[in-house]
């Protein structure tokens, strides 16, 4: 995209101890969920508009998948905290799953959502994962439309920094592919080295998944019968998991089922997804249909 990261962190931001990035850096994905919000569109709909805009490929699996995502923040994760951070390291998830109807609900709940790629640091190692998210929307990254890009860096000197240009289409791509191949030549004829340098300190590794602490959002459709919230209460419960909210939507029309929204408060993503997956099980339920982690 049009954002001059590396620049920034290897020359403003560089007496900074940087604690953490938090970013929506494909504009693909960006504008998909964005015209979804707002248009109601389907995914392969919005993934159509986008390509006729000229702003995903034929094959949108990249950027859709979260693959694009995860690249940047390898790349971000590595220099913001001067060690090697791979790709195969990160946890990545793509926005496949998102249905028009979870944007209704988030915005009920006071949120966008958003692709996120997000690392953090903690004590020996740093946490660095890519994931649809909703975000409350008094946050910067909730305000990104369109093909934006957004990076919000928070260090210890500088405080809270937030980064912004476009992500997606030939002009962005091509200034910031441009302004490298100045930067390098200048580097050249000087006679200096122009590449970020790494400690790749084996002692750092990145956060397992499931260790992160997140809330999440689950939308889960349900037989409209007594005691169905009580054995999903029960399930929470079991895992060590507090809801926030829990929102019982009028029964479907043409059936006997009902919608459930349940909010959580933060708990290890591990137990998150125990409690997702105990839930698919049980009889009354039909479907976890979305399982949304709250940034």
């Amino acid at each position: 995209g049009g954002i001059p990261l590396i620049s920034t962190f290897r020359t403003d931001l560089q007496a900074n101890r940087i604690e953490s990035v938090s970013a929506v850096i494909n504009g693909t994905t960006n504008y998909v969920l964005g015209r979804m919000a707002a248009a109601g569109l389907s995914m392969a709909d919005a993934v159509r508009e986008a390509q006729d805009a000229g702003y995903a490929e034929a094959d949108p699996t990249e950027d859709v998948g979260g693959y694009d995502a995860t690249y940047k923040l390898a790349i971000l994760a590595s220099i913001a905290y001067e060690i090697k951070v791979r790709p195969d390291e990160i946890y990545r998830e793509g926005i496949e799953g998102i249905e028009p109807v979870d944007f209704r609900y988030a915005r009920e709940l006071g949120y966008a959502i958003k692709l996120v790629a997000h690392t953090q640091r903690h004590t020996g190692r740093v946490e660095a994962r890519v994931h649809p998210a909703m975000i409350s929307l008094d946050h910067p990254l909730a305000r990104v439309e369109g093909a934006e890009n957004a990076v919000f860096v928070e260090g210890d000197l500088v405080g809270k920094v937030l980064l912004m240009g476009q992500g997606a289409g030939g002009r962005p791509t091509a200034s910031a592919v441009v302004g490298d191949l100045i930067d390098l030549a200048r580097s050249i004829r000087r006679g200096v080295q122009s590449r970020p340098s790494f400690s790749f300190d084996d002692r750092i590794g990145v956060v397992p998944i499931g260790e992160v602490k997140t809330r999440a959002y689950y939308r889960i459709r349900v037989d409209d019968r007594p005691g169905v919230l009580a054995a999903i209460g029960q399930v929470f419960a079991e895992e060590g998991v507090s809801i926030s909210s829990f929102i019982q939507k009028d029964a479907w029309s043409h059936d006997t089922t009902a919608e459930l929204v349940v909010t959580t408060h933060p708990s290890l993503d591990a137990s998150l997804q125990n409690a997702r997956a105990r839930m698919e099980r049980l009889e009354p339920v039909h479907a976890v249909s979305s399982f949304l982690r709250v940034f």
